[in-house]
């Protein structure tokens, strides 16, 4: 099967410069088996720095930390993942990727996001520039940098238009609430009523109303509909004539020459004569006393009695009727306080009380006349001074009209009612608008946001303009040719020749082939090899400074294939690492990278590299170790300073032999080292009956061949199967008991002691 390769063009070209070393993690969180983990004490990171782990211990799972700092987003395993990365001026990259870093990573997920192991296509060029197009690549960076300073601008300008927008937004939404809150019987009613109310002020806020104008508005919403109140009657004609007529009877007097005396000085006996007199017309005896009525006397009561006299008494009655008539009846039962609308309350009690008192007044005077009018008739012949003056109507028809007035008014507003209401409404949706407005100044805002999609547009169509222009510089520096080169010439570095080789396909996709053929059959190693390979290739990719990038390389040489060690270390120090004879130290030992993190589980290929560092100095390397371990039954994984152990024992089978043989002399009731055994055991065991007994079998067919006793065989087996880690059951993990621990350990070793003396020997001399 041929090898297919597929190339992503990624979205940030070019090199990152000036940016700071890595220092140190500081802390990861919810990122997989690094749950947990604070990297506060961890060493800080030197230029070259080399990491071992065994395979699941988290090695792999660290590398993806490094390409979410690549790719500028979390891997979607990790959603809820937060970590920091501490550089060395202080600064740091975290989860929130706030600031661009040029990491590149080679791991597993690189492998599978690139390359597939298929021959149904080709793989799109790889962008590499040539030694002629240096000015198109410095007028790409050059055009790329701008579109990140305008695409920011345009950000910033959007992101300011919508905040101030979402100002505006939220204080609308909170208008029409209290709108609905104030005015509950105005119905369905959000922001987006308010826009007609604004868009009449024609960008100007109107003034503001005075608190008596907003309490009268109230009123007038919250008031109910009165019934028409009847027009007050009042009569302004004159009553002077009437005045002047009723003055003269009083004055008026009759001749007395036929008076009878006593009549006259008892004016109740007079009155009792003339009402009997009209009971005896036609008789001759008294009703009363039944004495004789002589007909001298009658003619001396008629002569009393003349037709003066009961002319007299006649005009005076017509002149009290008359009276009585101008009277004011007014009563407050007819105009109660309660059938006025509320905002006419205070109005209606001072023109009341006004037109109460002229009524009085008026009442009053006429009474008085009256009351001497009466006297008047009771004693005809008498003369009655009136006690009071004439009364002026001027105040009371004033009264009245200002009365009459209120009461227009209240039916007016009755008759129009609803009208009257839904402008009171208008009023106040237009004043709680114009409030809600003038706090927040919208206008101005409005001004602002104008200028800010102003900025964006502006912004976004220098962006069109300058992303044709980055696209045609692109186009001409794309060359397939030249990216299969790099390929090929990657690729022979690496192998020292060129059997397998890339080329062209007509669609511009590349092809691996051996020789003229499709490359089939690739062993897991050269798979992983031309991986690297295409990796090393893309560092370089669209004029990438390696200078400034910080590579982390996971795994380069595959667990099935060992065959291109030599051929990897010698690679990666060729790529990354320039002996500059001569120079002073530190810089004699240079860094091609800006920094350059390589992790593996091979034990061999660890020391390997290892053996290179240790030819710089100090500062130019550093060396750690991921661990997993258990802490309260989670499995957690940590980055620790490697273990001097590791780094002294070139043999992975001598460093598992010393573990163990320290444990069993020592033993700890320590999780971390605990947590280990049952793999070491395992692993122990592994390469024992690889050399012994030239065979790569499981340890169930060869721990019997190592212990002959059924049962502590057994025993270990289950130990080694149960508590080595790499089976994947963390889920249901368990801690071995340190005296089982302890005893499994010391029967494997007495074991290989008893199986091969000399061998034992051999490995007890190195302690």
């Amino acid at each position: 099967m041929a090898i297919v390769v597929t190339a992503t063009r990624r979205g940030r070209t070019g090199s990152i410069g000036g940016f700071a070393l890595f220092r140190r993690i500081g802390s990861i969180r919810s990122f997989g088996v690094f749950n947990n983990f604070t990297g506060g004490t961890l060493p800080e990171f030197a230029p070259f720095n080399l990491i071992y782990g065994w395979n699941y211990s988290g090695k792999t799972t660290l590398s993806r930390l490094f390409r979410c700092l690549e790719a500028g987003a979390l891997h979607p395993d990790y959603p809820n993942a937060r970590f920091d990365i501490q550089h060395t001026d202080g600064t740091q990259h975290d989860h929130g990727f706030a600031t661009p870093c040029n990491v590149r990573v080679f791991n597993e997920d690189f492998r599978k996001a690139h390359l597939r192991w298929d021959d149904a296509d080709g793989f799109n060029p790889i962008l590499l520039l040539g030694a002629e197009n240096i000015a198109k690549r410095d007028e790409l960076k050059e055009k790329e940098a701008k579109r990140t300073q305008l695409d920011d601008q345009r950000r910033a300008a959007a992101t300011e238009a919508k905040r101030l927008d979402g100002i505006i937004s939220k204080t609308e939404t909170e208008c029409a609430t209290q709108i609905v809150r104030e005015l509950p019987n105005v119905g369905r009613f959000n922001k987006t009523n308010l826009r007609p109310i604004i868009a009449a002020w024609n960008g100007t806020l109107p003034d503001a109303l005075s608190a008596e104008e907003v309490q009268a508005a109230r009123a007038k919403v919250s008031a109910e509909q009165k019934d028409i109140l009847p027009d007050l009657a009042v009569s302004a004609d004159p009553i002077y004539p009437l005045w002047s007529e009723s003055l003269a009877l009083l004055n008026e007097q009759i001749d007395s020459s036929t008076t009878i005396a006593r009549l006259l000085e008892n004016p109740d006996v007079a009155s009792w004569v003339e009402e009997g007199r009209h009971l005896h017309e036609g008789k001759s005896h008294c009703e009363f006393c039944e004495g004789e009525l002589r007909a001298d006397r009658k003619e001396a009561l008629n002569a009393h009695f003349s037709d003066a006299f009961d002319n007299l008494k006649g005009r005076i009655a017509k002149a009290i009727i008359a009276l009585n008539a101008r009277k004011m009846e007014f009563s407050g039962a007819a105009y109660p306080r309660s059938g006025f609308y509320t905002d006419l309350h205070d109005e209606h009690a001072q023109t009341g009380r006004s037109l109460a008192q002229a009524r009085d007044d008026l009442n009053a005077a006429i009474q008085s006349l009256v009351d001497a009018l009466e006297l008047k008739r009771g004693n005809p012949f008498d003369v009655v001074r009136a006690q009071g003056a004439e009364p002026q109507l001027d105040r009371l028809v004033e009264a009245a009209q200002q009365f009459q007035s209120l009461i227009e008014t209240s039916n007016e507003r009755t008759r129009r009612f609803a009208s009257s209401r839904n402008e009171a409404v208008a009023v106040l949706k237009n004043h709680y608008t114009a409030e809600a407005m003038r706090r927040i100044d919208r206008f101005s805002l409005e001004e602002e946001i104008a200028s800010q999609e102003k900025i964006e547009a502006d912004a976004q169509s220098a962006l069109a303009t300058l992303d044709g222009q980055i696209t045609d510089i692109q186009v001409e520096l794309s060359n397939a040719t030249k990216g299969a080169e790099a390929i090929n010439d990657t690729l022979h570095r690496f192998f020292g020749k060129a059997d397998i080789q890339v080329k062209v396909r007509d669609n511009d996709r590349f092809m691996l082939m051996r020789g003229e053929e499709p490359a089939r059959n690739l062993s897991e190693g050269e798979r992983t090899a031309i991986s690297f390979c295409y990796f090393i290739t893309k560092l370089l990719e669209n004029g990438n400074d390696l200078s400034q990038t910080i590579v982390y390389i996971d795994d380069p040489i595959s667990s099935l294939d060992a065959h291109h060690l030599l051929h990897v270390c010698a690679f990666i120090k060729n790529t990354f690492y320039r002996l500059n004879p001569g120079a002073p130290k530190p810089t004699r030992h240079e860094c091609l990278a800006k920094q350059l993190f390589i992790s593996t589980h091979s034990h061999e290929f660890f020391h390997l590299m290892l053996d290179w560092m240790r030819k710089m100095t100090d500062p130019m390397y550093r060396v750690y170790l991921v661990e997993r371990t258990d802490a309260n039954g989670l499995t957690a994984s940590r980055l620790i300073e490697c273990p001097e152990s590791i780094q002294r024992y070139r043999s992975e089978y001598l460093f598992l032999f010393h573990q163990m043989a320290s444990y069993a002399e020592n033993p700890q009731n320590d999780h971390q080292i605990i947590f280990n055994l049952g793999n070491m055991a395992r692993r122990f065991v592994e390469g024992y009956a690889a050399f012994k007994f030239l065979e790569h079998t499981n340890i169930d067919s060869s721990i019997d061949r190592l212990i002959t006793d059924p049962i502590d065989a057994e025993r270990a087996r289950k130990f080694m199967h149960f508590y080595s880690h790499t089976l994947t059951r963390e889920a249901g993990m368990q801690f071995p008991d340190m005296s089982e621990a302890q005893g499994i350990v010391t029967l494997i070793l007495d074991a290989v002691r008893a199986h091969d003396p000399v061998h034992y020997s051999a490995l007890e001399a190195t302690r």
